[in-house]
């Protein structure tokens, strides 16, 4: 209890100064609903998570998105990120947990978008059903990537821009079995974590005159496996159309 008040008093003392919108990055000036104002890392807050992904939003900037694939809501960070910074026609997210679908829906919900679709598990049996042109899949999804990505059983992901974060840490050989399934259809590119975020952070907390203590690299990203809790990187691929 101490832990998630603490945390919660910081999270308040940064929204209040930095206007309870995001701070940097691609998504900055969109609003941050109250019911994730004590979920949020510092790094969301501050735009900051993963942002080794930024360079590849601003590529898709240049690109006509109109109907977005997200799978891994999760807090609604980056569905209500990606709606704000490409404005698609639709963006149709997938959750597994229920939980996260109400939070999803007050990032929309404050920042006044209309353009989702939230639903539960992403499966073969939906990406099959689908027929119209999807321009953009975004995806963290645990190691389900296997399931989901291959273009000859979903032809319409041979036209389909893809970002995903992959997870060798479940999945033996997923690099090496996504690449030789793209190969033929996209430009294959891997990029990682950047290390030098929490000196951005930093230098930022330092500016505000705020003393906070966060969760840095690389203790933020574990999994649990066999029992013990497992230190990870991330790791992350593009797939993009030659």
């Amino acid at each position: 209890m101490k832990l998630f008040k603490k945390k919660q008093q910081s999270n308040l003392s940064i929204l209040k100064r930095i206007g309870y919108r995001i701070y940097f990055g691609p998504f900055t000036g969109l609003k941050i609903p109250q019911s994730v104002y004590n979920i949020l890392t510092t790094s969301e807050i501050l735009g900051l998570y993963e942002s080794c992904l930024h360079s590849k939003f601003e590529i898709l900037l240049n690109k006509e998105i109109k109907n977005v694939l997200l799978v891994g809501g999760n807090n609604g960070y980056y569905a209500s990120g990606i709606s704000y910074l490409l404005n698609p026609d639709l963006i149709h997210i997938y959750e597994t947990e229920k939980y996260f679908h109400t939070l999803i829906k007050s990032w929309f919900q404050e920042n006044n978008f209309e353009n989702y679709k939230i639903s539960d598990k992403a499966s073969k049996e939906e990406f099959i059903k689908i027929q119209s042109k999807i321009d953009f899949v975004f995806m963290d999804c645990e190691g389900f990537e296997t399931e989901l990505l291959n273009p000859e059983i979903f032809t319409w992901q041979e036209k389909t821009e893809i970002l995903l974060e992959i997870h060798p840490f479940y999945k033996d050989n997923l690099i090496s079995i996504l690449s030789k399934r793209f190969m033929k259809t996209h430009k294959i590119e891997l990029f990682y974590d950047d290390f030098d975020e929490d000196n951005k952070i930093d230098k930022i907390l330092k500016g505000l005159d705020l003393k906070i203590q966060y969760s840095k690299h690389p203790n933020h990203r574990w999994i649990i496996e066999n029992g013990n809790k497992i230190n990870t990187s991330g790791i992350f691929m593009y797939l993009t159309q030659y």
